[in-house]
């Protein structure tokens, strides 16, 4: 039996699902060591069975089997709890953080989510408040000290050309073109000292000396415009219903601060570094309470475990960090899930329900792992074989793509430019002379060229890679139609074949050797299921009756 089965199994059959229809819904199928299995436990596995999991069987053949993997559920949970797992301390803990994660879950639902609200009048206030939607079109001058940016400003104000200013002046990579930045730019996308210096210009105005990383900036609003609310009302909504949400948990945790009279132990702080950097935790260290609260505590070793479970690769460097972390989500989760508790979730009838599945799958789980962990060895050898010899399986990178594009500003304008092609003229040349490409933002993955030259790296998105495909030969030199590319329109063609890539040994290695040994480990747990129903054969009953009965009309 497949561990993907087993898994259905686990899922399915303590499930809450529709009642039958069956008038034989309630008869039993089967039973294990006294515990039925009934026509109506079959029907939900079966309905939720994926198609490539489901018997190639026919008929009562096929139900049989299925039955047979509800069997050897039952069979499987019998095992581990002879062997007592379900008293195994880690198990124990591991099912109580699946439990109260969920009842965060459910608790932040009731009393967070379902009780934030956002008005047509909210989201037009924000707009027009919050200044959202302007866009400028910039020109810049970047001078190497402040003293030379304000002798800028004094210039232009003398009647200089901002346009020759920067050509003569800038230090910019873009002097050449006037310190023309050559797209429009919203807020979202400019560091706080250009968007404070900058935004509330109108056009034609210029802003006072900027200081970034490069130097000190002189910015010139060139154009300036603002997106229509209707067109940012989706953005506006998340942004204000992220906010509000933020807003109203902050009250309700203070709420179960004050509620469950909460204590911190700052002196403890330093115990968690000493956890996480330094000489590790004694017993009584560990056991140390960092905050007390009414009917609970976060203790410390507790606390070190989660961060280095959770905050792998970015611990919290010093106290004031461990603080932060403590209090964004530790002791949020932590009040959230007493207070569930106090409210009385955990015995609600349906998380009862979904607690036992996950108490199941938990020992199955765990009886898998005793069953086949460190049985199985795959040599660095027997990787490589697998990977040479399934070696088409793994061309499966886009091939690069070398083309070359003249990008113009309307379709009028793209299809005079195909006619010239189309009559002999060298399409790099039209580049050079047309193309608008050269003004535009950067595009990750694409390398573009003054002659249009565009190289397309394997695994960026791109409208010419949705075009020519992953591989391509058959359109190499072949001049295409006006396409339009952001908003605004290309004569392009291909100029090399390209191929699928393959994908480097080293970076399926991994894989590879995992595919091998779970598929030897399912062995392995095969061989064992087969030894378990052997031993255990005299406690399955099977009604062969009642399941020709419910082979009838399926």
């Amino acid at each position: 039996m497949s561990w993907r089965y087993f898994l259905v199994a686990l899922l399915v059959l303590t499930g809450c699902g529709p009642e039958s229809k069956t008038a034989d819904s309630a008869l039993g199928l089967a039973t294990v060591a006294g515990k039925a299995i009934t026509a109506l436990d079959l029907e939900r596995y079966e309905q939720e069975l994926p198609d490539y999991l489901r018997s190639k069987k026919e008929g009562v053949a096929a139900h049989r089997a299925h039955l047979q993997s509800l069997i050897d559920k039952e069979l499987v949970l019998r095992e581990a709890r002879k062997r007592r797992l379900d008293q195994l301390p880690d198990l124990k803990h591991e099912l109580s953080k699946i439990v109260n994660k969920r009842l965060v879950e459910e608790l932040s639902r009731e009393m967070i989510d379902d009780q934030l609200t956002i008005t047509e009048e909210e989201l037009r206030t924000t707009y027009e408040e919050d200044s959202l939607g302007w866009e400028i079109w910039p020109a810049h001058i970047l001078s190497a000290s402040e003293e030379d940016a304000r002798e800028i400003i004094r210039l232009l104000d003398a009647g200089a050309s901002f346009s020759e200013l920067a050509r003569e002046r800038s230090r910019a990579a873009d002097a050449d073109k006037g310190g023309n930045l050559g797209a429009f730019f919203d807020q979202s996308g400019a560091v706080s000292s250009l968007r404070d210096g900058t935004f509330h210009l109108e056009e034609g105005q210029v802003s006072e000396p900027i200081r970034t990383i490069d130097g000190y900036e002189v910015i010139k609003v060139l154009k300036k415009q603002r997106i229509p609310f209707e067109q940012l009302r989706g953005d506006i909504a998340k942004q204000l219903s992220q906010r509000k949400w933020k807003r109203r948990r902050e009250v309700f945790i203070d709420s179960l601060k004050k509620a469950h009279d909460l204590r911190y132990h700052r002196d403890r702080i330093h115990a968690v570094l000493d956890g996480l950097h330094r000489r590790g935790l004694d017993q009584a260290q560990a056991q140390a309470p960092l905050v007390e609260y009414t009917g609970g505590a976060i203790k410390v070793g507790d606390f070190v475990q989660e961060l280095l479970a959770v905050e792998k690769g970015a611990l919290p460097p010093d106290s004031a960090a461990v603080f932060h972390v403590l209090e964004l989500w530790a002791l949020p989760d932590s009040l959230l899930a007493l207070e569930a508790r106090v409210q009385g979730l955990h015995q609600r009838a349906d998380i009862v329900e979904w607690k036992k599945k996950k108490h199941e799958k938990l020992l199955a789980s765990q009886l898998r792992l005793d069953e086949v962990e460190g049985r199985v060895e795959v040599p660095d050898a027997e990787v490589r074989a697998y990977y040479e010899k399934y070696l088409d399986t793994y061309k499966s990178l886009p091939g690069v793509i070398d083309m070359t594009e003249v990008l113009v500003g309307t379709h009028a304008e793209a299809e005079a430019i195909l006619a010239r092609a189309r009559a002999g003229e060298r399409l790099e040349e039209l580049a050079i002379r047309h193309s608008v490409r050269s003004g535009m933002k950067p595009v990750g993955g694409h390398t573009f060229a003054d002659s249009g030259r565009v190289t397309i790296e394997s695994l960026y998105q791109s409208p010419y890679r949705t075009f020519f495909g992953d591989s391509n030969s058959k359109d190499v030199g072949v001049l295409q139609d006006p396409m339009e590319v952001q908003e605004k329109y290309s004569v392009f063609r291909l100029d090399q074949p390209y191929e699928m890539e393959l994908v480097p040994f080293k970076q399926v290695q991994r894989p590879i050797r995992v595919k091998i040994r779970k598929r030897r480990e399912g062995v392995l747990f095969n061989a064992f299921l087969d030894s378990l129903r052997r031993v255990e054969a005299d406690q399955v009953q099977i009604s062969e009756e009642v399941l020709s009965r419910y082979a009838v009309g399926r």
